[in-house]
C-alpha cells in the first residue's frame, strides 16, 4: 500500500497502527505486545508519526525516555563483552611474533619506583640500555613504576624531592626510550592507587606495549610456529618464609603450565624449576626484586635483604623442548646474559 504524501522514512499504515496501539494500550510496552514488535520499533514509529504531524503531544504521545531500550542495551553489552574478552589477561590474542626460530632474551624489570629516593637510577639505566629488539633482547615490566603515594600515604612526598607530576615526567622520559623494545607490562599495587584513572595503561597502549592491570599471559611464537608462554603477575598469591617463589610454585603445581612465571612486588629474588609429574613439562618460576635498594619501610619491619638483582635477563632457546632444563637460563647481570645469547645465536 502506498504511503501518504510527505511520508518518506516510514509508510503511513505502520505509523498509524503504532499510534492506535499506543493510545489503546496506554504504554509503549503494551503497544509492542499488541503489534508483536520491540519497544524500540514502537518508539521509532511514534516519533516518525509525530514528525509527520499525524498526532501531537496533546494526544498523549510519550516524551523520549532517558534510558536506552533493552535491545539497544543488549547490543552494546555484547559489543562490550567482545572487547573485554579479547583484552583479557590470558586472551589468545596476546601473541608476539619472533623473526626466527633462534634464541632470544627477555629482560624482566622488577619494581621500578623511579621517583623514590632509595632507587638507583644509574643501575636502572644500566639494565635498560641492554634492551635491543634488533639484537633479540626484549623487555617486560612487572609493575610499581612509581611510588604514586595517595591519600593517607601522600605525606611521604614530603620525604622526597620528586613531586607526583615530576614522577610521571620521569617515567615517560624513560618509557619513550624503552618502548621500542618493550613487549609486556603489568601494573602493580602502587599503580592501581590511581583508581579509575589508568594513566599507566593509556601510556602503554599509546606505545604499542601489551599491558594489563595486574596479570598478563602472553605467547612468543617463532617463525616456525614454536610457542613459549610467559605468565606475569605483579603479585602471586601465597607466601612462605622458606621459599621466595612459593606462590608461583603453588600455581604451577595447581596446573599453571606456562614456560615462565614472573613476579614482582615483594622486592626479593628467587627462582626455581617446577616439573609436571605427568607431562614432564618444566616451568621456570622467577621472582624479581626491585630497583628500590634503600627501603625505610623494610628497615622499620626488620626485613632482611634478599635481593640478588633488580632485574633478570632470561635467555630462552626455542630450539629446545619444554622438557629440557636448558630451555631457559636466568642471569642476574645483563652483560652475562647478553654474552650467552650471542654465543647461542652464533651457533645457529
Amino acid at each position: 500500500m502506498a504511503g501518504k504524501p510527505g511520508t518518506t522514512k516510514m509508510n503511513y499504515p505502520s505509523m498509524r497502527a503504532a499510534v492506535d496501539a499506543f493510545l489503546q494500550a496506554g504504554s509503549i510496552t503494551g503497544a509492542a505486545k499488541t503489534l508483536g514488535l520491540s519497544r524500540r520499533a514502537i518508539q521509532h514509529r511514534l516519533e516518525a508519526a509525530r514528525k509527520e504531524g499525524l498526532i501531537g503531544k496533546e494526544r498523549g504521545l510519550p516524551n523520549p525516555s532517558r534510558w536506552r531500550p533493552a535491545d539497544e542495551i543488549i547490543a552494546r553489552r555484547k559489543g562490550e563483552f567482545r572487547r573485554v574478552s579479547q583484552a583479557g589477561p590470558g586472551s589468545g590474542h596476546n601473541i608476539l611474533h619472533l623473526p626466527d626460530d633462534g634464541p632470544f632474551g627477555l629482560i624482566a624489570f622488577g619494581d621500578l619506583h623511579l621517583d623514590n629516593p632509595g632507587t638507583d637510577l644509574s643501575l636502572f639505566e644500566y639494565w635498560a640500555n641492554h634492551l635491543n629488539r634488533d639484537k633479540h633482547v626484549h623487555g617486560a615490566l612487572l609493575g610499581d613504576v612509581l611510588d604514586n603515594w595517595v591519600k593517607p600515604l601522600a605525606f611521604l612526598y614530603a620525604q622526597a624531592e620528586t613531586t607526583a607530576p615530576e614522577g610521571w615526567i620521569l617515567f615517560e622520559h624513560y618509557l619513550d626510550q624503552m618502548a621500542p623494545d618493550l613487549d609486556l607490562s603489568v601494573g602493580g599495587n602502587h599503580d592501581a592507587w590511581s583508581g579509575s584513572n589508568d594513566l599507566l595503561g593509556r601510556m602503554m597502549e599509546e606505545r604499542g606495549i601489551l599491558h594489563r592491570g595486574t596479570s598478563l599471559r602472553a605467547t612468543y611464537r617463532t617463525k616456525g610456529g614454536r610457542e613459549l608462554t610467559m605468565n606475569l603477575r605483579h603479585s602471586w598469591p601465597g607466601r612462605s618464609m622458606w621459599n621466595e617463589v612459593h606462590g608461583m610454585k603453588r600455581a604451577a603445581r595447581m596446573g599453571v603450565r606456562d614456560t615462565v612465571l614472573l613476579g614482582g612486588h615483594t622486592h626479593i629474588s628467587g627462582e626455581s624449576i617446577e616439573k609436571c609429574p605427568l607431562t614432564k613439562r618444566l616451568t621456570w618460576c622467577v621472582q624479581v626484586a626491585s630497583f628500590k635498594s634503600i627501603d625505610d619501610y623494610a628497615d622499620d619491619l626488620g626485613l632482611s635483604d634478599r635481593s640478588n638483582s633488580p632485574a633478570v635477563f632470561l635467555v630462552i632457546d626455542p630450539r629446545r623442548s619444554d622438557l629440557d632444563p636448558e630451555l631457559v637460563k636466568v642471569f642476574h647481570d645483563p652483560e652475562a646474559g647478553r654474552a650467552y645469547l650471542d654465543f647461542l645465536r652464533s651457533q645457529m
